[in-house]
């Protein structure tokens, strides 16, 4: 590697920041980041390199990499947009230095990780909106009538059904679902793998979309977009966000609302946290991010207890 190479004929701190985050890149790709991950990481990485080429009038080095200079890029970034940068959009930038800074530091050598004293943004713990069960019933009987209804039926059942991601939908192929266990092989964050139950009539929405489309190549994708790649992430979003207006929905509608729904129903329903955690594909280290939606299941369970409550309706 070039950058690191060249810490042996130079000071530490002159080795230069483009080369490093170059092939910091090259390393997440190596360690199987997914291709989206990886590009943000690049966008961000690159904006702090302009950022501090244009700050010190020359080439980035290491030793210009401090929390000091992060803190001073992220007020910059904000400063220079029309609309301010959500919480969560800071706290990315943040968390992509300090990711990169523990890199450097276990890569090169560093004596201490140069962004360690480095603090992300306080991001508000907001959930996104989810469906309830009749805005459901709804979306599903407005994919029945539309244009491409058996696809249309398959793709939101299967949303509603698993509360997969929409990056793990668009990456299924045909031999991922098997409609005879009632099962799908998920490709998560992290390349990471995981078996998500499929109820009935999911299956069935799903095989008459497969016997639609008459010979099919196991390797193909599950769901077809023109030429027969995979559907494009962005033509979900619009069919579902076509659909709710179909079906009513004021409010937003998304394939990651439709992943908070089925949490939320899951719940509901009778299901557990921790099956919960697995078929959403958390980390196991990530179950606070999972009990989050327990939050939702209580906010129902008050507004019942409101509309029925003995004391109250004496």
């Amino acid at each position: 590697m070039r950058a690191v190479a060249a810490a042996a004929l130079v000071g530490l701190g002159e080795l230069v920041l483009p080369d490093l985050v170059d092939e910091y890149l090259v390393a997440l790709e190596v360690a199987g980041r997914s291709p989206r991950t990886i590009q943000w990481y690049r966008a961000f990485l690159r904006e702090y390199l302009d950022f501090v080429r244009q700050e010190e009038l020359r080439r980035p080095v290491l030793s210009d990499l401090s929390p000091v200079s992060v803190r001073r890029w992220l007020l910059a970034a904000q400063a220079q947009r029309s609309s301010e940068l959500s919480p969560s959009s800071l706290a990315g930038r943040a968390r992509t230095l300090r990711a990169f800074g523990g890199w450097v530091f276990r890569e090169v050598g560093l004596p201490a990780n140069p962004v360690a004293g480095l603090i992300s943004p306080k991001v508000p713990d907001v959930l996104v909106p989810s469906l309830r069960e009749s805005e459901m019933r709804g979306l599903l009987s407005a994919a029945s009538t539309s244009r491409q209804s058996l696809r249309d039926q398959a793709l939101v059942s299967l949303l509603l059904d698993t509360g997969i991601r929409l990056s793990e939908l668009t990456a299924l192929r045909v031999r991922d679902v098997d409609l005879v266990e009632g099962r799908c092989l998920v490709r998560g964050k992290g390349s990471r793998e995981r078996l998500v139950p499929i109820g009935g009539r999911c299956r069935r929405a799903l095989r008459a979309s497969l016997a639609a489309r008459g010979r099919l190549d196991p390797s193909g994708p599950l769901f077809v977009g023109r030429g027969g790649s995979s559907l494009p992430r962005r033509t979900v979003q619009q069919v579902v966000r076509r659909l709710g207006c179909s079906a009513g929905i004021t409010d937003r509608c998304s394939p990651h609302v439709l992943r908070h729904s089925f949490a939320r129903a899951f719940l509901a329903n009778g299901g557990d946290v921790f099956s919960l955690q697995r078929i959403l594909g958390h980390s196991p280290a990530s179950l606070q991010v999972t009990r989050r939606y327990v939050r939702l299941v209580d906010d129902d369970l008050r507004a019942a207890h409101r509309r029925a409550s003995p004391i109250d309706r004496l």
